[in-house]
This record gives structure tokens, C-alpha cells and sequence, in this order.
């Protein structure tokens, strides 16, 4: 049974009205808002608010904040003038003929949104068909190009050889001739050395030079597996991708989904704080990894996600992007300090909670060394790694005894 809420309060200025909705553990992930010119709606259930407006707002322009126990909406008003009230003041009959004409003024903008947006994407797949086609003729062009260039080559040698072999048969034919016209043994006599040495150059055969060599690049159509394209595995192969891409919109974050000024490591970053904000760790994760994508040198990427890690209890992540976020940070300067202390304060979280707190008590002492206005947040897990460094240190010795070591390695 939904419940009504009826309390709230409003006010207005020249050209805003501010409503204050007060609804208990109220989240933007659990709400649904629904707004138009006239109509104003938000459901959390069981918790459900709905109001017809007195005048027209711009709906572009206003805004809607959430907080713990309410909801904010700043609403712009089409015209500067004073409400009488915020709830539109007409019978019951007449208000529900505005309700339902509003609600389905609202539900044909949404199918024609869908509609456009289903022109778009098919728009987008003949754009994208047709650039590969493109493509893929530029490259067949080009391999054509070289072939050709090859075949001229090898053509133009082909004939230089066989030019250079005719001259040299008409000269054998020439001395043969010559030898039965003058065959007398004296005429040898009257030749010098210099007519004997280019008879010889002359019967010199050139050799055609070696063919020149050229790289043909071979690009293969990228695949998700490592193992080659099978028809018969090609329906499990999209079942599968498809239930990853199911999972990782439930997470929050998907990256086929983002628009082309979205592929940016700054707006990732921000993302990912925003799904830290709400608790949505699996999505932070997955949106500073798709930073990390773009740009692998980004050390407070890394940072954050270690944070994440720790949220969904991956230890061993954690202080691996902890341990990647400090070897980025070089130089070693006062604009990262609170960086590098955050970086040591995760991995030595990571450390306690893997039982190797002996390990962290090293790591926890040099975040305090260089940010000591936080010692009210490094202090007490600092107490806690001393308290259980023994114990650790303890079983990790009997471990290494009994040859079941501890994988924990760390820069």
C-alpha cells in the first residue's frame, strides 16, 4: 500500500519555486522522478509525492537535490509572476482530466525519445558499416597499389636483362662473322692489349639487381577471446557477452554506453567519485578502470580504485593499485604528500585485513610521517596493526615453516 506524503513545505521567488519534499532514507539510486510543464512526481517506495502545479515551469532549467530525510527541487519559472499556491486550485474531476492528459503527453515524448534514439543508433551502425567498408577498400587499394608497383618493377628488370642479352648475341654473332671473314692467324697479331680488353667488356653479361623488399601489415578483427572465431561456439559467445554487459549496467557503469566527449580519464575520475559517494563501488571501479584505459600514467586513478577495492574487500588489489598510485607519484613533491599518505594508509589497510599487519605497521608510520594533521585517522589503525603485528608475524612464521607462505608482495 503506497503512502501518500503530504508533508512538505514551499516558497518562491521572482522567478523560482523552491519545494522541500520530506521523505525518509530518500536516494537518488532508489527514486524515480517524474516532472513536466504542470506535474510534479517522485516515488520511493512506499513513499510516493505528486502534486499539480498552479503554473508552468521550464523543466530544462530546474533541478532536483536529494538528501538523507528530503528532496529538494528548484523549479524555473515560464513566466515572473506571483503563485497563489503551489497546487493547482480546481475540482477533482477536472483535475484528473489534467493528470491524465499531462501523463500522456509525457508517455508520447517518451516513445518519440526512444524512436529518435533508435533512428540514431541505426544511423550510427550505417555510419560505422560504411566507414569500414571504406576502410576496407582504401586497404585492398593500397595492397593493390603495391602489388602493381612490384610487378612494374620486376617488368622493367625483365626487359633491361633481355635488351642487354640481345646486344651481347649481336656481338658474338659480329666476332663469329668477323673470325670467318678474317681467318688468318696474322691479322691477330695488328690487335693491341687495349682492343682485347674491350672485346671483353663487351661481352660482359650484367647481372639485373636484387628485387627490393616491402612489410605488408596484416590486421586481424579484434575479438573479445583469445581462442579464433568458431560458428559453432558463436551463440555461446554472444551469451555471454551479453550477460556481461547486463552485469556491468546493473553495476552502473558501462563503457559502450558513454558518449564520445564521456571518454575522457578526468571525466571518469569524477564518475567514479560519484558512485563512491553512493556506495556503488562496483561502478567506481569500473569507471576508473575504464580511466586507467585511457591514460595508464594517472596515478590518483589508481588511488581511488584501491579505496574501491577495499570497499568490496578485493585486499589483494588494493595493494597493487596502492603500490602502482606510489610509483607514479615521482617527483616526490608537496603537491602529491596527501596522496602518497593516502596510498600508504590503503595498502597498510590492505595488509592488516590479510593478516599481515607486522607488514603495515612500516606503511601506516610513514603516512603519519608525512600528513601528521591526520593522526586522528592514521593513529588508531596504526594501535590496531601494533596490537595484531605479533599475532600475524606469529602465524605467518608457522606458515613459512610448514611451506604454506603468504603471496603478499609489495614494493
Amino acid at each position: 500500500m503506497p503512502i501518500v506524503v503530504k508533508k512538505f513545505t514551499w516558497w518562491q521567488t521572482e522567478s523560482k519555486v523552491l519545494v522541500k519534499v520530506e521523505i525518509p532514507f530518500v536516494s537518488q539510486k532508489n527514486a524515480t522522478v517524474l516532472t513536466s510543464s504542470k506535474l510534479l512526481k517522485i516515488s520511493h517506495l512506499p513513499h510516493i509525492f505528486e502534486i499539480l502545479l498552479w503554473d508552468e515551469i521550464n523543466e530544462d532549467q530546474s533541478k532536483c537535490t536529494f538528501s538523507n530525510d528530503h528532496v529538494l527541487f528548484e523549479l524555473e519559472k515560464t513566466s515572473n509572476r506571483h503563485w497563489e499556491s503551489l497546487e493547482l486550485q480546481k475540482p477533482k474531476d477536472e483535475l484528473k482530466i489534467i493528470k491524465n492528459d499531462i501523463l500522456n503527453e509525457i508517455a508520447e515524448q517518451h516513445r518519440k525519445k526512444i524512436e529518435e534514439k533508435k533512428a540514431l543508433k541505426a544511423k550510427r551502425d550505417r555510419l560505422s558499416v560504411q566507414e569500414q567498408i571504406d576502410r576496407d577498400n582504401d586497404e585492398h587499394k593500397r595492397i593493390q597499389s603495391i602489388r602493381e608497383e612490384e610487378k612494374n618493377k620486376v617488368l622493367e628488370e625483365l626487359y633491361s636483362w633481355k635488351s642487354n642479352e640481345v646486344v651481347h648475341n649481336q656481338c658474338n654473332r659480329s666476332s663469329v662473322s668477323i673470325k670467318e671473314i678474317f681467318d688468318d692467324t696474322e691479322s691477330t697479331k695488328f690487335m693491341t692489349k687495349h682492343d682485347v680488353k674491350s672485346a671483353e667488356k663487351e661481352h660482359v653479361v650484367e647481372v639485373p639487381k636484387p628485387r627490393s623488399f616491402k612489410t605488408v601489415e596484416v590486421n586481424f578483427t579484434p575479438r573479445h577471446f583469445p581462442t579464433p572465431s568458431r560458428e559453432s561456439t558463436q551463440a555461446e559467445e554472444q551469451e555471454w557477452l551479453k550477460k556481461q554487459m547486463d552485469a556491468r549496467r546493473a553495476a552502473g557503469f558501462v563503457e559502450e554506453d558513454l558518449r564520445p566527449e564521456e571518454h575522457d580519464p578526468d571525466w571518469c575520475l569524477a564518475k567514479g567519485d560519484t558512485f563512491t559517494t553512493e556506495h556503488n563501488y562496483i561502478g567506481a571501479i569500473s569507471a576508473y578502470s575504464h580511466g586507467i584505459k585511457l591514460s595508464p600514467k594517472m596515478a590518483v586513478l589508481y588511488l581511488n580504485r584501491s579505496k574501491a577495492h577495499i570497499r568490496v574487500k578485493n585486499y589483494h588489489k588494493a595493494i597493487e593499485d596502492a603500490t602502482t598510485a606510489l610509483e607514479l607519484m615521482v617527483p616526490r613533491v608537496d603537491g602529491n604528500l596527501l596522496w602518497r599518505a593516502e596510498a600508504y594508509f590503503n595498502r597498510a589497510i590492505g595488509l592488516i585485513e590479510l593478516e599481515n599487519a607486522h607488514l603495515a605497521v612500516d606503511e601506516l608510520k610513514a603516512a603519519m610521517t608525512l600528513v601528521p594533521a591526520r593522526c586522528d585517522i592514521y593513529g588508531p589503525e596504526l594501535q590496531r596493526a601494533i596490537n595484531l603485528a605479533s599475532i600475524h608475524k606469529e602465524a605467518c612464521d608457522r606458515a613459512n615453516n610448514s611451506g604454506n607462505a603468504p603471496t603478499i608482495v609489495y614494493k
